[in-house]
């Protein structure tokens, strides 16, 4: 039997520590295992106007089956540790979820793949109670036997050899049907679960890289808001705190504050880009207009009606569109309109716009604009950004 004495949960023993790995992770961290320069490439990207989401899938591909090749190995050690572990693998992964306070997010994580769910299954499905996993377990129990034995009718028997290796130290494993629909089930849950994840993760990544380099490039210098002492030509990025006041702050000069809000809002989500213009607007009403403060939200796209260009208007905001073409060129017009001066980016020609940005990009230090703090590992998101 396994050895259960491990810091992890029973299943958590069993996945590969390298698992965990892809699984947790904070924000240098990640930009690090997947690489600085790649991350670069993606960032220069977005400020030529490719489309971020499309950019990061292939990391999410990749991450994608890694975890599915963790999970190989998890189930390849139980079926080698765990006694008919194909018919005990859904009671541990019940036991876990009732003691889930005992485990880490990740871990539970394991737990409701395992039984087909993820953290909105749980809640829509299980109504966030766990008092309900016993009549969901016999549910899915008999949903899997009759699942097997219709394969078994439709595609005749299945026999299946796994080694791991080079299958000469006695790691091949004989499997049958319910075997690799138990294999299958979790990786179908984990691919739900890493892709919400992954939305929520490269969106508050991404939207700090992207803030902080472009105006890095046009010529402003990141610092500590706490420790700052400059009145001009600096900016700060937000922390995570629910009371933030944008998601950048940029000391243009003296007595002029620029404030920005980023999100990878698309056409079909134009009522969040005039949420946030009219959040903007309420709070220049209440700050009054003593204050020298403009807001420029920058979204993916727009939709064609124009009625959020006229809520920006209205809150005395700018949108600029990173699906436009170099769009930092339009930032930088935006901002010279406030600053009173011109920055060299707006005489940059469409032809030489790329080999500009190539070249400002690799002098700055990216891992400076993500902090340590875990960044969008812990649920599914089902947010717009």
């Amino acid at each position: 039997m396994m050895n259960t004495t491990s810091k992890h949960s029973p299943l958590g023993s069993l996945f590969p520590e390298e698992g965990h790995i892809l699984l947790t992770g904070q924000g240098r961290q990640f930009l690090e295992r997947i690489g600085v320069e790649t991350v670069r490439n993606v960032v220069t990207s977005v400020l030529m106007g490719e489309n971020v989401r499309a950019l990061t899938e292939p990391l999410t591909r990749q991450r994608l089956v890694q975890i599915s090749g963790a999970l190989l190995l998890m189930f390849q050690k139980g079926w080698r540790e765990v006694d008919d572990f194909s018919a005990a693998l859904p009671l541990l992964a019940v036991q876990q979820l009732e003691d889930k306070r005992l485990y880490s997010r990740t871990e539970t994580w394991l737990a409701q793949w395992v039984l087909g769910l993820t953290d909105k299954g749980v809640q829509n499905i299980l109504r966030g109670r766990t008092s309900s996993i016993a009549d969901y377990l016999a549910d899915f129990q008999r949903a899997l036997d009759r699942a097997v034995q219709q394969c078994k009718q439709d595609f005749g028997d299945l026999r299946m050899t796994l080694a791991i290796g080079d299958g000469a130290t006695g790691q091949s494993i004989e499997l049958q049907w319910k075997d690799v629909a138990l294999l299958m089930t979790a990786i179908g849950s984990q691919t739900l679960t890493i892709r919400g994840s992954d939305k929520s993760m490269f969106g508050k990544i991404f939207e700090r890289l992207i803030l902080g380099s472009v105006l890095t490039v046009l010529g402003f210098e990141h610092v500590n808001k706490a420790h700052n002492r400059k009145n001009s030509g600096v900016f700060w990025l937000s922390d995570s705190t629910a009371n933030r006041e944008s998601d950048a702050t940029l000391l243009l000069r003296p007595g002029k504050v620029i404030r920005f809000d980023i999100g990878f809002i698309g056409p079909g989500n134009s009522e969040i880009s005039k949420d946030k213009l009219s959040r903007y607007a309420r709070e220049f009403e209440r700050e009054g207009k003593s204050l020298a403060s403009r807001t420029i939200v920058i979204v993916d796209r727009l939709p064609k009606t124009g009625k959020t260009q006229v809520a920006a208007q209205a809150a005395g905001a700018d949108i600029i569109q990173m699906s436009m073409q170099y769009w930092p060129r339009e930032l930088a017009e935006r901002l010279a309109v406030q600053a009173g001066s011109a920055y060299p980016i707006q005489s940059v020609t469409d032809s030489e716009m790329k080999r500009f940005l190539d070249a400002k990009m690799q002098e700055i230090p990216l891992l400076d604009f993500v902090n340590n703090s875990q960044v969008g590992l812990d649920q599914e998101s089902s947010s717009n950004s």
